[in-house]
């Protein structure tokens, strides 16, 4: 079974390596939306909704009286806010 795996894998990472288009970054198809989308969420979009997760998990951990719902909100407001630059470094970085 590891062998098959093993194998899958290799063959996968060759076709990976001997394809130019799969580089990250170099496909121009969706930059209108990615620059449409990505501008809502770091603006005043995205801290709306950060704003609206961190109230729901404020809101929901006084009624459960738990803090687990406020990390989610917490978590969920920190993904809004610096998840669109964190996703854009990654795929545009370059080795």
């Amino acid at each position: 079974m590891n062998v098959i795996v093993f194998r899958c894998i290799f063959i996968l990472m060759v076709l990976f390596l001997i394809d130019s288009n799969v580089l990250a970054g170099t496909d121009a198809t969706f930059n209108t939306p990615l620059t449409k989308v990505t501008a809502w969420m770091t603006g005043t979009l995205g801290k709306l909704m950060a704003l609206c997760a961190l109230a729901v998990g404020l809101g929901i951990g006084i009624v459960k009286q738990s803090v687990m719902a406020v990390t989610v909100g917490v978590g969920l407001a920190l993904a809004a806010s610096a998840g669109p630059a964190v996703l854009t470094g990654m795929f545009s970085a370059a080795i």
